[in-house]
């Protein structure tokens, strides 16, 4: 079969569960078990069929990631890409981090598991999702001539609260409230120049406000060494919330919060409190330690009154409106502050 690969860079033509390598049922049942094996994610059986996402969506194909596929190919369909090597601004945030274990190498792959890797299982199961390498091959081979400018998203301007004229607090306190005003009005703004971009910042930006939210309305303020203020949230907690728990994941919300002068650290209370999937562990019957995650505003943030206006702000917000608190909350709505 001719190679062919999909927007992202999957070899789709060496997949096992591409339509022209799945004959029979224990053909999906091998895809099952050897995605499971090698990449962790368990899919069932029946899950394992693809048309490819080059099959054009007047064709109605079958896709893993259902109807429509996953945000990559949308965008890249939008852009008139065959792949997104053919896109001008080529490797995008996204592409970057389609998937966590297109940066594991065979090498590695054979050390976790303790055995190495048969030449079979590699062409099956490893070597078509090494997006990069594709991409970066077929990139290479292009003229200036393939190289496409990607569609301009239509804008999104997500509603940001005037804030209150008059509060009825000391000016160093409303000068707190500003600073956390200015904050949220920050994590609202977007700017992007691609489709995948602009949804995966809409996807962060509410990550962003729920976790700030959440240490607010549950985080308990702790003195830290220096006199520093923190907010410390209980892991469980954490997962109430429904807050992301893939570790590299949370590690990106934190580095964008830290460009805001918000800094958050992770602190685990026992081993083995990350899961080998990535994931971080909740307690249970067979887990007590679990973790604990900090957060501290700087000076750019507006410090350690700027936490507290947090906690201030959050409570009178919970308590006035309840189940709808949160949705005034991510548009930095204060008028609850002029209360007093």
């Amino acid at each position: 079969m001719e190679d062919l690969f999909s927007k992202c860079g999957a070899r789709c033509s060496h997949c096992p569960a591409y339509r022209e390598n799945v004959r029979s049922d224990d053909d999906r049942q091998r895809c099952s078990d050897g995605w499971h094996k090698y990449l962790g994610p368990r899919v069932t059986a029946d899950r394992c069929y693809c048309d490819g996402c080059q099959t054009p969506d007047d064709e109605n194909p079958i896709l893993v990631y259902g109807r429509g596929g996953c945000n990559i190919r949308r965008c890249a369909v939008k852009n008139g890409v065959e792949t997104c090597a053919q896109c001008a601004v080529y490797p995008c945030e996204p592409v970057r981090t389609q998937f966590s274990f297109d940066s594991e190498s065979r090498e590695q792959i054979a050390a976790r598991l303790g055995t190495p890797v048969p030449d079979a299982d590699y062409a099956s199961f490893i070597e078509p999702y090494e997006l990069h390498k594709h991409l970066n091959e077929i990139r290479v081979s292009l003229g200036p001539q393939d190289i496409v400018e990607p569609a301009k998203p239509p804008p999104f301007k997500p509603k940001t609260a005037d804030f209150p004229a008059r509060l009825p607090y000391p000016a160093q306190e409303t000068s707190a409230f500003k600073a956390l005003h200015r904050l949220i009005g920050t994590l609202n703004t977007i700017n992007a120049n691609t489709f995948i971009m602009q949804h995966r910042l809409k996807k962060r930006r509410q990550d962003l406000l729920r976790m700030l939210w959440t240490f607010g309305l549950a985080g308990e303020l702790q003195e830290e060494g220096g006199g520093r203020l923190t907010l410390v949230l209980d892991g469980d907690i954490y997962y109430q919330h429904k807050l992301p728990g893939q570790h590299t994941r949370v590690l990106s919300l934190h580095r964008a919060l830290e460009e805001h002068g918000v800094h958050c650290e992770i602190v685990p209370l026992g081993e083995e409190w990350l899961m080998p999937s990535g994931w971080m562990r909740q307690r249970g019957r067979n887990w007590d330690k679990g973790w604990l995650m900090k957060m501290a505003f700087d000076d750019e943030a507006g410090g350690d009154i700027a936490l507290r206006a947090l906690k201030t702000y959050t409570a009178k917000l919970e308590k006035k409106y309840g189940k709808t608190a949160y949705r005034r909350f991510s548009t930095a709505d204060m008028g609850v502050l002029s209360e007093g």
